[in-house]
């Protein structure tokens, strides 16, 4: 049926309803199986003329479509679906009477029927453009992160520093492939940064390790200082082999969250695809808000 509703259509329904039927009980009839209110159709019946005779069957139509329009919109376009229809279902167009003009009611139906061909073409266009687009986006990323866990599981085998630069290579294509952008790493005086992102209208500086030895709270202040010298920042420290104890605790106690802390395991389930880095990143967003965790749990629990 229909999606968009206009005075041209409207025009075609009350020329058609009208003259569809002879009888003005029968117009009465489909009004009621077409949603009107019973209340509403008893008014439009009762109406009449200034010479006192009862009005006709199109200007009941248009008493009933100036009630519509100062009524509710999804109301008014039900109605007018089903009225269309009764039109373009109606087989027999046969008049009841010499004075019957049932032939305005086939056209109007034709040109309805031909209107709703139309929409329907156009809407099933659109649906398969979204599905085409939705579809390569889903297997661009999906290759992409296939392509990006090869490397990672490559990475695994490095020793020493080389792990570190592979990190550093990947995770810019992983906020790429995720669509959130992302700054490449760079310096300022006196510091070196990994990089940054930008989320929810926030930017996020990155800090990368991938070494032997978990992040201890020499490396979280160190960080923390980075973040706290520039405006409005927020930071996510990503340490693949986890964080000591001490570093979760130093960094969460009687200081304002700035700065989310994620391990090799929730990287990987990203890599692996156990979700999505937006789904990481909100869950760790929300777990820092609600219950102050500076590093979220593993299990998104979706």
């Amino acid at each position: 049926m229909f999606d968009v509703f206009n005075e041209e259509i409207e025009v075609l329904i009350k020329d058609g309803i009208a003259n569809l039927y002879w009888y003005k009980s029968d117009l009465h009839k489909a009004l009621l199986r077409s949603g009107v209110l019973t209340a509403e159709k008893d008014r439009i019946s009762c109406l009449r003329d200034q010479d006192g005779r009862a009005a006709s069957k199109r200007k009941q139509m248009d008493a009933l479509y100036e009630a519509l329009r100062s009524g509710d919109y999804n109301r008014r376009l039900e109605i007018s679906r089903n009225l269309v229809r009764i039109l373009i279902e109606h087989k027999n167009f046969s008049p009841q009477d010499a004075n019957h003009r049932i032939e305005v009611a086939e056209r109007c139906a034709l040109k309805l029927n031909e209107i709703v061909r139309k929409q329907n073409e156009d809407r099933e266009y659109r649906d398969a453009i979204r599905i085409k687009a939705s579809t390569a986006t889903k297997e661009t990323y999906e290759s992409k992160l296939g392509e990006l866990r090869q490397l990672f599981i490559e990475s695994n085998d490095l020793e020493g520093q080389q792990k570190g630069y592979a990190l550093e290579r990947l995770f810019p294509e992983l906020m790429r492939i995720s669509g959130i952008p992302v700054e490449e790493p760079f310096k300022i005086t006196g510091e070196q940064l990994d990089g940054a992102i930008k989320y929810d209208g926030h930017y996020y500086l990155i800090e990368l390790k991938w070494t032997k030895k978990q992040a201890d709270p020499k490396e979280i202040s160190h960080f923390y200082f980075k973040v706290e010298g520039k405006y409005q920042a927020r930071g996510i420290f990503i340490s693949m082999n986890g964080f000591t104890s001490g570093a979760i605790s130093t960094s969460s106690t009687g200081k304002e969250i700035r700065a989310l802390f994620l391990d090799g395991v929730h990287i990987s389930n990203v890599i692996f695809g156990a979700y999505r880095f937006q789904e990481l990143l909100e869950h760790a967003i929300r777990q820092a808000t609600l219950k102050g965790l500076v590093m979220c749990s593993h299990d998104l629990q979706f």
